[in-house]
């Protein structure tokens, strides 16, 4: 028998390490970060996370919106929703594969969280708004449907690039 441990219990350090990395890696003006391609079966959720570790300021109450999406391998959004983050809160957004019209038993799927912008994937640079989320820290976690078992986190993602044109 194998054992295969999972720190899910590092999950909190990990994304304080990755919210304190250098200027540059995490830039306001990200349109925002997106997860490799994964593949959810029968019997499983996934669940894409964003937290905004912003301090909160008293004397400047402020904001900001995240959009967070599933799409598919070919980049049609199968799942989103806007939310407002306020210094130091989350929000989430599932997707059962239930949901997916499809009677394969395993789906590829890609998450995507957009930090200060309420559209689709990959903004044109006009739109973006700046953001009072100074430290977003995206994650994605799969987890059985019925018990609520984790069985996967990702805190690794990619900064999205600014394009011309959204995606089609």
């Amino acid at each position: 028998m194998r054992i295969v441990v999972k720190p899910i219990f590092l999950l909190l350090p990990l994304a304080i390490a990755l919210a304190a990395t250098p200027a540059g890696a995490q830039s306001t003006n990200s349109p925002g970060f997106g997860f490799a391609l994964i593949g959810i079966a029968i019997g499983q959720t996934a669940r894409v996370n964003a937290l905004n570790l912003a301090t909160q300021d008293p004397a400047n109450p402020s904001s900001c919106s995240a959009t967070l999406q599933f799409l598919d391998t070919q980049g049609n959004v199968l799942k989103q929703a806007t939310v407002n983050l306020s210094p130091g809160s989350a929000a989430s957004l599932d997707l059962k594969k239930s949901e997916l019209q499809t009677t394969a038993a395993r789906s590829e799927i890609r998450a995507v969280a957009l930090f200060g912008y309420a559209g689709g994937a990959n903004p044109p640079q006009p739109i973006l708004q700046t953001t009072a989320c100074n430290l977003p820290v995206p994650s994605l976690e799969i987890f059985d449907s019925t018990t609520g078992r984790t069985s996967l986190i990702l805190a690794t993602y990619t900064q999205l690039q600014q394009s011309a044109s959204p995606a089609q």
